[in-house]
């Protein structure tokens, strides 16, 4: 049988595997849609879940690129019954963006900030909130809403749910900044929702027109019963916002259509108030010994007006405490709870005055109150609320049987009341033998609370549910609501009935209007489904499932711990950050917006395997390659992730499983095992060495094998390092045990590239009186290959280290890497790639010269006799030293040196990684990814670059003349003892960047 594909967006998708219904799609809109649709088995998997506790497998993906193709694509579902779920970032944890149709992501193409103009701005639905306000910084203004998550948070999905924050009690919702938005309803009518000045008049005939008239009638003539059950509440997105929409004989279309969810009409493009920067702020962290204290406390406190007051609870406090040690320092052990309270003024004297005042009435109510911090300055009011920003998602990392769940975290209710509610709530939660996380915007009586159960499964779903309830019927008594700023999704659609009574009924005479055959975002806000709350909890995988059911793994898994890593994924989407300079994830997804580029695509697919949700022949297919490919093993998203969720294992295993299923792509294979090649080129390296300065060559090399013509590549050493008379002086054979406590592990690009570092690694050793033995045997680490899943031959070099390294760390031996890939890759890499009885003390064995020499500093026996280096020198991190390290070793070592100025350049990843950046397909996005740092390296102030990790090296050499050397060079040319050095740090004007 034949096998056919269709191409979209250059990703091929095997029609084998598509039904005729998806089929018919693709075939249908050929030529209509300019965006992308997919409908493979991998992309449906990925956009099946998002930060909640739920799980849908969609029919397909879009991707469109204008307001048109939405239009477009309505109009197709509309007439063929098919629903149509808006998507943002896919980060709201109450399954909003969830259902069985096609999902509508707009977080790739449509992210543009449009215009500009005065006191407001047009967006597309996919832009960033922090991107939107970084762009509005520039004229001094701002979009104020801030749910806690405004780094990852589109603005469409901010209007779907009237997103709010901390400040809401000043600033507001969202709701109050949308001045009007572009809408396209269920078949395909695009239309700029508005306010209307007299919407009551028989209307002019039109589609636009009549819609209006008629939601204007329904709300006017209800006007009582949504007065009498949609009371005014500071925070409230619960069904549909009634209230306030009729001014008169005017309606404001869209502060009904803010917080639909999409489920009244899709969202391409808004026009949004802004607001002056605030001219001055402070801000101010009060520690209570007791909870209802604080709270006491909070509802003086809100007297005064603050804009923010936030609080948070022991188990918070403490998570902040081991999270950053500066927070252990302002937070005593005893305290019970916290209170983050910021004020703003038009100057200084008048902020201050205002906090003081603050500070002032909660001593009054608690004498014993503790003011951890007071900020006046920018810089430390944005530390005081990193605070809870840090701190919330690193809840999802708490182990145990039982962890903090999302699915009544929204509640809100009269702030005078939140006292009373409290109190009655831990009254429920006692009943159900259950404990809870709490934080809350106290000042808009906004509540979160995540009560601690087993992962959802059909055993305890009744038990959430029953929660669920009483704790809204508690809510329900003060007045409150089941949904402040979340929205109400899957988690809480099921109780918008109770809560609004015979109002209810209207909610679904709007829905009628909108879309009368309930084709947007079904069961969102209404619903008949008493039971949605517990419908459609993720699959996950069972424990009791033993590994002969699962598709053969290719990595060495404990019992249980890809489960457990698949579980601690919680999809809370802190991996898609993009504008964030304190983040360092994903370099891939800083370029390509696409959910499969985002670290937890990575998790969500190996889940799929593990819970037999997806053949395992997907694996083979070019979606997995694409999934597979949009990882380089840099570590820093299992750094940053909340959760700690080890992706990059979980990427090598999607590697390795592509691998196994189709096999070693030929430029993979040649660029992976480049190190083979070490001993050909030292051995003809005058030749080798002039065919890489040649343009000729460089282009062959290129079409041969895959290395691209325009990276500057290393020159080959004339002899190997494990071969020079200096390397042979410290064979093992040539040494006593007690001579030498350093064993080096030289890896490949010391031993064919760079002999020059491994010799000043030996004579700094030297020169501080520290023995070493260089084993002669050790072959090159194999990370190249393991990054590319090639692990079967991966594991023959590690057999090899192994077997040499394992008899020297046995004897306590520190086995010492100047590549901090190398370390990486022993301490972290093999016991997961081979099962040998050494894998483990090798690892705890080895460590990266950078932390070895810092630490023989720290005891006293590094010696500091540098001599001056008159140097502005600009060091870059490697991503795998930040894996390996808290803080770079190597900045505090180079600022021993006198007159050497060390700046750091902090512009994330070099986009190197090994083999990634030298591969033809992979060049420019490795530049892109790397632009900031390229862009550094031409700094007319810096002198020359360092950093430990040779890749980097190449990376920040590529389009400058600057010099960039190991760091260990740089202490060894300090020292005095390699003068030789000196040559290095003269300009290399060599050809650079040959793209034009």
């Amino acid at each position: 049988m034949s096998v056919s594909f269709v191409f979209v967006s250059g990703i091929q998708q095997n029609e084998a595997t598509l039904d005729e219904q998806q089929l018919r799609i693709l075939d249908d809109l050929k030529g209509e849609f300019t965006g992308e649709l997919r409908f493979d088995a991998i992309s449906r998997e990925l956009y099946s879940s998002d930060g909640s506790l739920y799980q849908i497998l969609p029919l397909g993906v879009a991707f469109p690129k204008t307001a048109e193709d939405v239009s477009k694509l309505a109009a197709y579902t509309y007439e063929n019954d098919i629903p149509l779920i808006a998507r943002g970032s896919g980060t709201g944890v109450a399954g909003g963006c969830l259902g069985r149709g096609i999902i509508v992501d707009f977080s790739r193409h449509m992210k543009n900030i449009l215009q500009v103009d005065g006191s407001t701005v047009r967006v597309q639905a996919g832009v960033i909130r922090d991107q939107l306000n970084r762009h509005l910084r520039q004229h001094d203004r701002y979009f104020p809403p801030d749910p806690s998550n405004t780094a990852m948070t589109t603005v469409g999905g901010m209007i779907a749910v009237d997103a709010a924050g901390s400040h809401a009690i000043r600033v507001g919702s969202t709701r109050d900044y949308v001045q009007s938005v572009e809408t396209v309803l269920a078949d395909g009518f695009k239309f700029e929702a508005q306010r209307v000045e007299d919407a009551l008049s028989i209307p002019k005939p039109g589609r636009e027109t009549d819609l209006v008239h008629q939601l204007a009638m329904l709300l006017n003539d209800n006007a009582d019963l949504i007065r009498k059950h949609q009371p005014s509440l500071v925070r409230n997105c619960s069904g549909y916002q009634l209230r306030g929409v009729m001014d008169g004989r005017a309606i404001h279309v869209p502060r009904l259509l803010v917080g639909s969810e999409g489920s009244l009409g899709i969202f391409t493009e808004a026009t949004l108030h802004t607001s002056p920067i605030p001219s001055r702020r402070g801000a101010v962290l009060l520690l209570f010994g007791d909870l209802e204290k604080a709270i006491d406390a909070i509802e003086v406190m809100t007297g005064l007006q603050p804009s923010a007051c936030d609080l948070l609870d022991r188990r918070l406090l403490s998570l902040a405490r081991e999270a950053d040690p500066r927070f252990a320092k302002l937070i005593p052990v005893q305290a019970e709870a916290g209170v983050l309270i910021e004020q703003t003024g038009y100057s200084n004297r008048q902020v201050q005055d205002r906090l003081q005042n603050i500070i002032h009435v909660a001593r009054n109510a608690d004498s014993t109150v503790h003011v951890g911090m007071e900020a006046y300055d920018e810089e430390g009011v944005e530390f005081l609320w990193s605070l809870p920003y840090r701190v919330i998602p690193l809840l999802s990392n708490l182990r145990g049987e039982t962890r903090p769940l999302p699915f009544v975290e929204d509640i809100a209710v009269p702030p005078e009341s939140l006292h009373q509610f409290l109190i009655k709530a831990q009254k429920v939660f006692q009943k159900h033998w259950v404990t809870a996380s709490l934080y809350a915007h106290a000042a808009s009586g906004q509540v979160h609370f995540r009560p601690f159960l087993a992962i959802p499964n059909s055993d305890n779903a009744s038990r959430i549910e029953e929660i669920s309830r009483d704790l809204y019927e508690v809510a329900f008594e003060f007045g409150g609501t089941v949904s402040g700023e979340h929205g109400n999704g899957l988690a809480r659609t099921a109780f918008i009935r109770s809560q609004y009574g015979p109002l209810y009924r209207v909610f679904q005479r709007v829905k009628e209007l909108f879309d009368p055959h309930n084709l947007l975002n079904p069961n969102k806000i209404v619903s008949d489904d008493p039971h949605l709350t517990i419908r459609d909890f993720r699959v996950n995988p069972d424990p009791e499932q033993t590994r002969s059911e699962l598709i053969p793994l290719q990595l060495q898994w404990k019992e249980g711990e890809l489960e457990e890593e698949t579980l601690r994924c919680n999809g809370c989407g802190n991996c898609r950050v993009q504008f964030d300079s304190s983040y360092r994830m994903c370099p891939f997804f800083h370029e390509e917006t696409s959910e499969v580029y985002a670290p937890r695509s990575k998790a969500n697919l190996i889940r799929a395997l593990a819970t037999s949700s997806i053949d395992p022949k997907a694996f083979s297919t070019e979606q997995a390659k694409e999934l597979a490919d949009s990882c380089f093993n840099c570590k820093q998203c299992q750094l940053e992730c909340p959760s700690n969720v080890n992706i990059p294992a979980l990427a090598i295993e999607a590697k390795a499983q592509f691998v196994a299923a189709s096999g070693l792509p030929r430029s993979d294979w040649f660029l992976s095992r480049a190190h083979s090649f070490g001993k050909l080129g030292v051995a003809i390296s005058p030749l080798a060495n002039w065919l890489l300065g040649n343009r000729i060559s460089r282009w062959m090399v290129e079409k041969l094998f895959g290395i691209s013509q325009y990276r500057r590549l290393p020159k080959f050493a004339h002899r190997q390092f494990l071969n020079t008379w200096q390397a042979g002086r410290y064979r093992e054979d040539r040494k006593k045990k007690q001579d030498y406590e350093v064993v080096y592990f030289v890896d490949h690009y010391v031993n064919y590239h760079d002999p020059e570092l491994g010799d000043a690694f030996l004579r700094v050793l030297e020169h501080n009186n520290i023995g070493v033995v260089i084993p002669r045997h050790q072959v090159a680490s194999g990370m190249a290959m393991i990054s590319a899943g090639d692990l079967e031959a991966a594991r023959e070099l590690a057999e090899v280290n192994l077997g040499i390294l394992g008899e020297f760390a046995r004897e306590g031996k520190t086995i010492v890497c100047t590549e901090p890939t190398a370390a990486v890759c022993l301490k972290q890499e093999y016991p997961r790639l081979i099962d040998h009885p050494d894998t483990q003390v090798v690892a705890d064995q080895t460590v990266d010269a950078g932390a070895y020499f810092q630490s023989l500093h720290a005891q006293g026996r590094l010696l500091t006799d540098f001599h001056p280096l008159e140097k502005t020198l600009g060091y870059h991190t490697p991503c795998h030293t930040k894996a390996l390290n808290e803080s770079p070793p190597w900045v505090e070592l180079m600022q021993c040196i006198p007159n050497l100025n060390v700046q750091s350049i902090d512009k994330g990843c070099s986009g190197m990684a090994g083999a990634f950046g030298m591969s033809a397909t992979n060049f420019e996005l490795s530049l892109q990814m790397g632009a900031g740092l390229i862009a550094e390296m031409q700094r007319p102030d810096l002198m020359l670059g360092a950093s430990e990790c040779s890749s980097c090296q190449f990376q920040m050499k590529q389009n400058s003349a600057l010099p960039t050397l190991h760091p260990l060079k740089i202490l060894a040319l300090a020292y005095g003892i390699m003068p030789s050095i000196q040559r290095k740090l003269a300009p290399d004007h060599r050809e650079r960047t040959l793209i034009t």
